[in-house]
């Protein structure tokens, strides 16, 4: 797993369904992402930021060819061990999110720019979720990872 930052990462996230504008300037300086490669491919990827002391998942993605291979909980693991607190996502796919660990959350966190979007509550339908491993999960509320990242 690789701290990793670059328009391949935009290019990868957008080939995998995830929405950006079309100037595709999406990462702030407050952004950290990581990615799994294979060769030089990127195959998954999670990117996640901390604004007035939330962190959020701004993306996450695997490549279709990828998927139902544990890497998508592998990134989670990464990110809420490196966090270590409440995580929020606004989610689209919400049973793989539940299957995880999150729950639905009543928190305002839909942006702007979702709101005003012509698809919003029309033929999509946005969730905020949260993740806090504290809460939840046996183990003394760790999870317990079955890949490794080695």
């Amino acid at each position: 797993m690789i701290l990793y930052d670059s328009q391949l990462l935009i290019d990868f996230y957008i080939k995998n369904g995830l929405e950006f504008d079309t100037k595709r300037n999406y990462f702030g300086t407050n952004i950290k992402s990581y990615v799994l490669k294979d060769n030089e491919n990127i195959i998954a990827a999670i990117s996640f930021s901390e604004y007035k002391k939330v962190n959020y998942i701004e993306a996450i993605a695997v490549d279709k060819k990828y998927r139902k291979n544990g890497y998508a909980k592998l990134l989670l693991d990464k990110v809420i061990d490196e966090v270590k607190k409440p995580l929020y996502i606004i989610s689209k796919n919400d049973n793989y999110f539940l299957n995880y660990g999150f729950k639905y959350d009543n928190t305002d966190l839909i942006d702007k720019e979702c709101k005003t979007c012509n698809k919003y509550n029309i033929s999509c339908f946005p969730k905020v979720m949260v993740c806090n491993k504290f809460k939840f999960g046996g183990n003394n509320g760790k999870y317990s990872n079955k890949k490794s990242l080695n």
